[in-house]
C-alpha cells in the first residue's frame, strides 16, 4: 500500500509537469495580416510591420523589441505550426505587403531572406522544429549608410615558421 501511494503521488507530480511545461510555451500571438495559407489580422501590439502568422507564439525569453510598433529595433522568435515550405511562402509573400522590399532569399533547411524598408533592414530566417512546425527569428536594425564600414579594418598577419 506504502508503494502504491508513493506511486500515485509521482503520476500526480508528473501529470503537473506536464501541464505547466504545456503552458510554457510564451504567449499566443494574433496574426497580423490575411493571407492565402493562413487568416491573418493585425494585433500584435509591439510590433505591426511584419508578418505574424495565425497561432503563433512568441518565445519572450529569446525576444527583443526596442522603439515604437511601426518603427523597433530587435529580434522576434515566433514558433509555428506552419511548415517551413509554408513559412518560407508566407513571409516571401507578405513582406513586401508590409512594405519591405526584397534583397535576397536562400530556401534550404534553414532558409534565409533580407529585406529593406527605408532605412531599415530586416532578415528573416526559418527553421524546422523537432517535432512539427518552423521557428521563425525576425530581425530588424537600422540600415548601415552606403560606404559606411561594416567594422574596423582587419589586418593581416604573416605568420613564418622558424
Amino acid at each position: 500500500m506504502h508503494m502504491d501511494r508513493h506511486h500515485g503521488r509521482l503520476w500526480l507530480a508528473l501529470a503537473v509537469l506536464a501541464v505547466v511545461a504545456g503552458c510554457s510555451g510564451g504567449p499566443v500571438l494574433e496574426p497580423s495580416r490575411a493571407s492565402a495559407d493562413a487568416p491573418l489580422q493585425k494585433s500584435l501590439s509591439l510590433v505591426n510591420d511584419i508578418p505574424v502568422p495565425a497561432g503563433a507564439t512568441l518565445d519572450i525569453d529569446r525576444s527583443i523589441i526596442l522603439g515604437t510598433p511601426d518603427n523597433w529595433t530587435g529580434r522576434v522568435l515566433l514558433r509555428t505550426g506552419l511548415t517551413p515550405t509554408q513559412a518560407f511562402s508566407l513571409y516571401q509573400r507578405e513582406m513586401p505587403e508590409f512594405g519591405w522590399e526584397p534583397i535576397m532569399s536562400v530556401q534550404a533547411e534553414i532558409s534565409a531572406m533580407a529585406y529593406t524598408r527605408g532605412e531599415r533592414a530586416a532578415t528573416v530566417q526559418i527553421e524546422g522544429r523537432s517535432l512539427a512546425g518552423a521557428m521563425i527569428a525576425v530581425t530588424v536594425a537600422p540600415r548601415q549608410q552606403a560606404g559606411a564600414p561594416a567594422a574596423a579594418p582587419r589586418q593581416s598577419v604573416v605568420v613564418t615558421p622558424r
